[in-house]
């Protein structure tokens, strides 16, 4: 792998991670001491933001019982769905106001995670979910907060950012707190989850990892994230996605890893990702993996040893070419069951130019290292219609 690119050191930058990652199999059932020990918390009402899917295959019932069995009053709340709402945040934000929530515990994928997060800033301060969104600074901080993924791709518990829908679309809500002091890597969490899952949301990890490479706000240190986790989930992904237990392991501390990098920041492969899904509904992971070759190949302009060094990590040293490794990550898109294609995905020939105009209207990415053009922009989603990767790179071609 090369390793002539360097970000640059002298370059002002903060990196953001929880201040204590507990890993291990079962390490989810020591949360009651980890609330003592990190927050000073020892008893009282807690709430659980859960995941339903995790709570009906029995997982969240024996952490509630040892939390009840250390003294506390659990508020066990699902009902978040795949892409959280203001209606629903601001539902249980009022619940735990009522029962004087001491601390807020989020077990599940990223829509449970994020949930947790905002509900954490609303109990400690007024307004509605919608008051939150953008870059917030909220004057009386966020409630403690522990997050415990059950998914092996967002990240969420280790990042700034809660994405919530309000009046139908995505939004941001981006906020230092929101990075948790405490995160909780159980492997029997993720031991359960179909393949279809383990390959959407590990796609997600890797968009993560490789957009933040990009980003022109990378630092060393979520450089050094960005890598390990693309060497991880080149590695493991295919695997775990067929069920190997040890590579999913492998891949959950990838999503974690990536999820650290974004600190840095995605670009524009979310912004490709979310009109994908406005077109037609799908999870996240499935309209990231579709986005990252087109986001690759829209940004082939990078300085040329940043350019070789994500060329040679996604293709585990393989090739020093952007265009061979935008293919490489279509072909295992495609290996691992996931659309790569408008037509895969249910979308029309016809609705890219409303994507196009959605993207630059309201997915701008300051970070990206291309300026992004309504024209341009579609020019990428047309080359989407077939897969057509080598059109893809003609857009921006100099």
């Amino acid at each position: 792998m090369s390793q002539t690119w360097r970000p640059p050191v002298a370059a002002a930058s903060v990196f953001l991670s929880p201040g204590v990652v507990i890993g291990g199999n079962n390490s989810a059932l020591e949360l009651a001491s980890v609330l003592n020990s990190q927050f000073g918390v020892q008893d009282g009402p807690v709430l659980l933001a859960i995941d339903d899917a995790v709570n009906a295959a029995g997982l969240i019932e024996p952490i509630e019982v040892a939390l009840r069995g250390a003294g506390f009053t659990v508020h066990l709340r699902g009902g978040f769905g795949a892409e959280p709402t203001d209606e629903i945040v601001n539902v249980v934000a009022n619940e735990a106001r009522s029962n004087n929530v001491q601390a807020v515990i989020g077990i599940g994928g990223g829509s449970v995670l994020d949930s947790a997060k905002l509900v954490a800033l609303l109990l400690k301060n007024e307004g509605l979910c919608a008051d939150w969104t953008g870059v917030v600074e909220p004057a009386n901080g966020v409630a403690p907060l522990v997050l415990v993924p059950t998914t092996c791709g967002t990240g969420a518990e280790a990042t700034r950012i809660a994405m919530v829908t309000i009046d139908g679309n995505k939004r941001a809500s981006s906020c230092s707190l929101y990075v948790p002091r405490v995160a909780v890597l159980d492997p029997v969490l993720v031991s359960s989850l179909p393949g279809k899952v383990v390959a959407a949301t590990g796609m997600d990890a890797l968009a993560h990892a490789t957009e933040a490479l990009m980003s022109t706000t990378a630092s060393p240190l979520s450089v050094h994230h960005s890598l390990r986790a693309i060497e991880l989930l080149v590695d493991h992904l295919e695997a775990a996605s067929l069920g190997d237990q040890d590579a999913l392991g492998q891949v959950l501390w990838a999503s974690h890893f990536a999820g650290q990098a974004l600190n840095a920041g995605v670009v524009l492969g979310h912004s490709l990702a979310y009109c994908l899904a406005h077109a037609n509904p799908m999870p996240h992971g499935v309209s990231c993996a579709m986005a990252l070759p087109y986001c690759i190949a829209y940004n082939q302009n990078l300085e040329p040893s940043l350019a070789k060094l994500i060329a040679s990590a996604l293709t585990a040293g393989q090739s020093e070419d952007l265009q061979v490794a935008a293919k490489s990550v279509s072909e295992l898109a495609g290996r691992i069951g996931l659309p790569t294609t408008l037509a895969d995905a249910g979308i029309g020939d016809d609705q890219t130019p409303s994507m196009a105009e959605l993207c630059v209207a309201d997915y701008q990415r300051p970070t990206n290292p291309e300026p992004m053009t309504r024209e341009a922009v579609q020019s990428l989603f047309d080359a989407m219609i077939t897969g057509d990767i080598a059109h893809a790179f003609s857009v921006t071609a100099r």
